[in-house]
């Protein structure tokens, strides 16, 4: 029975390791065939590869960006941060809307292609691409939805120095200051906003962290699909 046990053992142990299948990376098509037709098909589809390979980089310093800031410090810090995250945002939004712009033409392709194979797998590859790049464009709206929560937080809070002020010429606070979290559940905001700005920010980050598998894998079919996109080229 022991000497069994023994072999069994041995038996699993030189099993070999189950290696995961790697997928193809995205990259941006070689050559093709001389034709207007190929040259076209090649250059919407690279044009939506770049876009998005670009906007896998946006997204990256995005997220670094979002969990290095400093928001909470001084004015000229949070000042800065905040317009380096709306560069961000606008970059990115501006590349993700450029590449759907080329999913678009690429599926106009697909649907006058005569080719049964081509047809099908250049739609199949439109909409993966497509799907990467939309997810990418949420990204950037929801971080131009984040800084505008930190905008108006900056607008519905006086600063100390205002207070001070009023306080110096009227003997009293501003009785019009408004207190952030009741005005945010009054037009159904996330009184959430009121939480640290760096704490919030990082939560912002560890959200689009979690969006990014979502986006390799909508890539990864793309690549899939990208031999049979081009057939006949």
């Amino acid at each position: 029975m022991i000497s069994s046990l023994f072999v069994l053992l041995a038996l699993v142990s030189a099993a070999p390791t189950p290696v995961p299948t790697s997928r193809p990376a995205l990259r941006e098509i070689g050559r093709v065939r001389a034709s207007a037709s190929c040259a076209s098909l090649a250059l919407h589809a690279n044009s939506a590869i770049s876009s998005a390979l670009h906007s896998d980089l946006l997204v990256g310093q995005t997220m670094s960006r979002l969990r290095e800031v400093d928001l909470d410090g001084s004015v000229i810090a949070r000042r800065n941060g905040l317009q380096e995250l709306a560069r961000l945002a606008k970059d990115l939004r501006a590349e993700a809307v450029a590449g759907v712009g080329e999913v678009k033409r690429l599926r106009e392709l697909a649907a006058k292609s005569t080719n049964p194979t081509q047809k099908k797998e250049l739609k199949n590859f439109a909409d993966s691409l497509g799907g990467a790049l939309y997810r990418q464009k949420k990204i950037a709206n929801d971080l131009n939805g984040f800084l505008a929560a930190m905008d108006y937080h900056d607008m519905a809070t006086f600063t100390e120095s205002q207070q001070d002020l009023n306080r110096a010429t009227l003997g009293q606070g501003d009785a019009r200051v408004i207190d952030p979290v009741e005005k945010a559940k009054s037009i159904g905001r996330d009184p959430r906003a009121q939480l640290p700005a760096n704490q919030l920010a990082k939560e912002a980050a560890d959200d689009f962290q979690q969006r990014v598998a979502d986006i390799t894998n909508d890539e990864a079919l793309a690549a899939e699909y990208t031999e049979g996109a081009v057939s006949g080229c």
